[in-house]
């Protein structure tokens, strides 16, 4: 997977300070664009990603800051809609009323799915499914992912209730985690976060989405400490930062990997 970029916050995206261009994942023998934000395009580029090769774009709610490329990406994935192809993913409201996913695009995708709470979905031979809906405005889903050798989950943006452990067991873990402190907004916090690491035990838990009180508070730093607290490996993405999917040949089984 190669961070687009790690930025999750009004003004921290709105000025660029961190880059917000999403996720981009390749497991088994499917390209996915997870929340291609604003930026998604010139990042992907710049990473040399040729979007053009993309399987599906996934989208896990209809922020902008999660869809602003979503469809620009759709284009380059079909190549302006002269080759057919590819699968979008999205919840419903993405496609209602004031979309997010114009409506003259959808006729340039193979097959549109919309994201329900307790869905299952399959690019080639990745499965990913949405366990429950998240407490944010919109309708927002995590993700949990799975393939021949691999899997890991895909948490985003939402207020913590407790049940949220039980949906995302995995030995990767990807969270987002907009503040530093505990608040009342519908985001996760590093607190929040050390709550979900303890009690799923990942291999690997990888932080990013950050809120500007985090970033001044140098998320590198934050996730070192939260490592030594938590005896888990904790890694705050940097834009740019990639980290290798990677696990054994039969079956279901642990994201092993490493960043760089």
């Amino acid at each position: 997977m190669v961070f687009l970029g790690t930025g999750g916050a009004r003004v921290l995206v709105f000025k660029q300070i961190l880059a917000s261009g999403g996720l981009w994942v390749e497991m088994a023998d499917a390209r996915l664009h997870l929340d291609p934000g604003p930026g998604a395009l010139v990042q992907a580029t710049k990473r040399k990603l040729d979007p053009t090769k993309l399987d599906a774009i996934v989208l896990s709610h209809r922020h902008l800051d999660h869809s602003a490329d979503a469809n620009v990406m759709i284009e380059a994935m079909t190549t302006g809609g002269f080759h057919r192809r590819g699968q979008v993913f999205a919840p419903r409201d993405a496609y209602d009323d004031d979309p997010v996913i114009l409506r003259y695009l959808r006729s340039y995708v193979k097959e549109l799915h919309v994201i329900e709470e307790g869905g299952e979905y399959q690019v080639g031979e990745v499965r990913f499914r949405a366990p429950v809906r998240h407490d944010h405005p919109g309708e927002t889903y995590g993700l949990t992912f799975e393939s021949p050798g691999c899997r890991w989950s895909y948490l985003v943006d939402t207020r913590y209730f407790p049940a949220l452990a039980q949906h995302y067991r995995a030995e990767v873990m990807v969270i987002h985690t907009v503040r530093l402190e505990e608040s009342e907004i519908y985001h996760l916090s590093i607190p929040d976060a050390k709550r979900l690491i303890e009690a799923i035990r990942p291999r690997t838990a990888i932080l990013t989405h950050f809120g500007m009180t985090l970033w001044r508070a140098k998320p590198w730093l934050v996730a070192e400490r939260l490592s030594q607290e938590t005896a888990t490996e904790v890694i705050a993405a940097r834009d740019g930062m990639r980290f290798e999917l990677a696990g054994a040949a039969q079956g279901p089984a642990p994201c092993l990997g490493n960043s760089d």
